[in-house]
């Protein structure tokens, strides 16, 4: 079944060629701007008017490394395009992130820490226009938090960024989660009150969350805050041509790839690149084998497809004759074909027409991959494998098939795609649906409690004293004097010998979850000295999918790092079912040395909570000498959702490029 998405198009100014929401972002006078535009409508690209027109400078937070290179890659051309020479472009675009901490190393320059800190106050001043830093969001809270300064070192801090940039953007905002929602807080409620902020907050996405609520219990001003939507039509600067959605319901993604073997070696011989993307991470793993036999049958040389995926980003370059080539510095605009999973979802533009694809596990995954394709005023071809337990696992799939075969061989506007995938997500948390921004989401409210956590451990920092200090106590959301009664609630079990220990562990331990942005699970490194390959890859899907864990030589790497390492292929080591293995954390209490083992899940506060109330031991002799303590220590993780654990848990994968 199958329908046709018509050519759409934003308007066009004809002097600035620029949309009405491009000039809203550059010129609109609001402290907070929330912009929702659909991919390809330029949202990026205003910003890079922001360094021509008016000379200005730039803090891009991207949430991936791929997505910053691509952005630096992009950005750079434009300037190229428009007459700057390559040496300015150097001196004008920098990156933040774990690739450019090594390029930097490989240098020789080892204190990157200091050159960031310098390079908040200016990038190059010899050459004139404007500039940009392009970074992950865990660069710069690791900045705004470093744990000290070094001798000489400035104590820049979170109002040096708020006075030496014009813009601060946090691109493909639906990202954040609710713990890491406190950074891009702090940003925003000080340059809408803090009176000597020069810089303006950004929040950008076609598939935006609600974020409004939360901004307003932060108690940012709502009249600091405006909602930007750039208007679709037919006619202006094309984003989209004519793009064909074609439903295939399929046993697996080879076999649609199979059926569509005609029209995808058709592109390839007009040079035109061609996307597959994947829900499981464990399916792509698994099918490798056979796609690298499969292109070979079409005439592709496995080298010249790109696989992009967490376990594959994380290796080093590699470009073997008959494999697929790997690694996340490569670029995708050179490859013919590239199979990836839900990594090419946040904001990466490719050069295709044509996108076969898994349709993801939301709405919003669906919305951005099928916006990968077709990009300007070219036709396109989307086509969606599905099965029945994709439609029992996923309703608003079922929805979606339904309307598709509604309107069979009809065509029909972005629009209403749009407020079909949007309506079932509204309705979950009571939006109305006819007068609001088609939202894709809504940030929990313990976003605001993770938020006056960040707050209470920002206004601490050793950067933040005198004036700093009191402008952070003054413009502090009522979540961060709260946190801050809290914290030190159960701070008063230090004073007794016997609890001492425990509860000043616990609640360092519990204030340092600031710095955690992001969950993702602790990362081991698997090695095949054999076949020169090496992975970082979550401990709990090794578990769940290989057997490598069993069957592998544990190790110390020359870093100082453990490693397995195991022999014969890495698809020998894959299991043909997957395994249910818990993702089990270790866990603290405010008044124990003795740890729990807790399943993460979605009970696991519930869990914690239930084990501090325990009436034997410890526990039960805490809460008869400090009761209002142990009260403070389980609100604490009520309300901010935040459960301290004993493992390293929180590292992030190789798609993150955090340091």
């Amino acid at each position: 079944m199958s329908l046709t998405i018509a050519r759409h198009c934003v308007p066009s100014d004809l002097q600035t060629g620029l949309s009405p929401l491009q000039t809203a972002l550059l010129n609109h006078p609001a402290r907070v701007r929330i912009a929702d535009a659909p991919t390809g409508a330029g949202k990026s690209y205003a910003f890079q008017r922001a360094l021509l027109d008016n000379g200005e400078r730039v803090l891009f937070v991207v949430p991936t490394r791929r997505l910053a290179q691509n952005l630096a890659r992009c950005l750079s051309e434009g300037l190229e395009a428009a007459g700057w020479e390559e040496k300015k472009r150097r001196a004008k675009i920098v990156l933040w992130n774990s690739d450019a901490t090594k390029s930097l190393q490989d240098e020789g320059i080892k204190e990157i820490g200091a050159r960031r800190i310098r390079q908040i106050y200016e990038l190059d001043t010899t050459r004139r226009g404007g500039e940009m830093i392009i970074t992950v969001p865990e660069v710069v809270s690791n900045l705004l938090l470093r744990y000290q300064s070094k001798p000489g070192q400035s104590d820049a801090g979170i109002f040096d960024f708020l006075t030496c940039f014009d813009h601060l953007v946090f691109d493909e905002f639906h990202t954040i989660t609710a713990r890491g929602f406190g950074l891009a807080v702090v940003f925003a409620k000080l340059a809408a009150e803090y009176s000597g902020a020069r810089t303006k907050v950004s929040f950008l996405s076609a598939t935006p969350l609600n974020i409004q609520p939360v901004l307003a219990a932060l108690q940012v001003p709502s009249e600091q805050i405006v909602v930007l939507q750039e208007e679709v039509g037919s006619a202006g600067r094309a984003i989209h041509g004519d793009v064909t959605l074609q439903l295939e319901e399929s046993e697996s993604l080879l076999a649609v790839l199979k059926k569509y073997q005609a029209v995808i070696q058709e592109e390839i011989d007009q040079q035109r690149q061609v996307v597959v993307i994947y829900n499981e991470l464990r399916d792509l793993q698994l099918q490798v084998p056979q796609l690298e036999q499969w292109v070979k049958r079409i005439g592709v040389l496995p080298q010249e497809c790109l696989l992009i995926n967490s376990i594959d980003d994380s290796r080093p370059e590699v470009k073997a004759p008959g494999e697929f080539t790997v690694g996340r510095r490569q670029p995708p605009e050179r490859f013919k074909l590239l199979i990836a999973t839900s990594s090419v979802e946040i904001g990466v533009t490719f050069n295709a027409r044509v996108l076969l694809m898994e349709p993801g596990f939301e709405p919003l995954n669906f919305l951005q991959r099928y916006g990968r394709a077709a990009r300007g005023d070219f036709p396109g071809l989307v086509v969606v494998r599905w099965d029945k337990g994709l439609v029992e696992k996923q309703p608003w799939l079922r929805q979606l098939i339904a309307w598709v075969a509604a309107q069979e061989g009809q065509t029909t506007q972005i629009q209403a795609l749009t407020t079909m995938l949007s309506q079932q997500v509204m309705s979950a948390f009571n939006s109305p649906v006819a007068d609001q921004p088609k939202y894709f989401g809504e940030l929990p409210s313990r976003a605001a409690a993770t938020a006056g956590l960040y707050w209470y451990v920002l206004s601490k920092h050793h950067t933040n004293k005198g004036y700093r200090e009191a402008h952070l106590r003054e413009y502090a959301p009522k979540q961060t004097k709260k946190m801050a009664v809290l914290l030190g609630m159960v701070r008063k079990m230090m004073a007794s010998p016997r609890f001492a220990r425990s509860a000043k562990q616990w609640c360092d331990r519990f204030e340092a979850e600031a710095r955690v942005l992001r969950d993702i699970g602790r990362g081991i490194r698997v090695v095949n000295e054999a076949w020169g390959e090496v992975r970082e890859v979550r401990e709990v899907w090794l578990r769940r999918n290989t057997d490598i864990l069993e069957t592998g030589v544990w190790r110390m790497g020359e870093d100082g790092e453990e490693e397995v390492h195991y022999q014969g292929s890495w698809q020998s080591h894959l299991l043909d079912e997957r395994r249910y293995v818990p993702n089990q954390m270790s866990v603290l209490f405010p008044h124990t040395q003795n740890t729990a083992s807790l399943i993460l899940n979605a009970e696991w506060v519930k869990e914690w909570c239930h084990q501090l109330r325990e009436t034997k031991g410890p526990a039960s002799m805490a809460w008869e000498l400090f009761p209002e303590s142990m009260a403070a220590a389980e609100e604490l993780v009520r309300w901010t959702g935040l459960v301290v654990c004993d493992d390293n848990n929180t590292e992030l994968d190789a798609s993150s490029g955090v340091l």
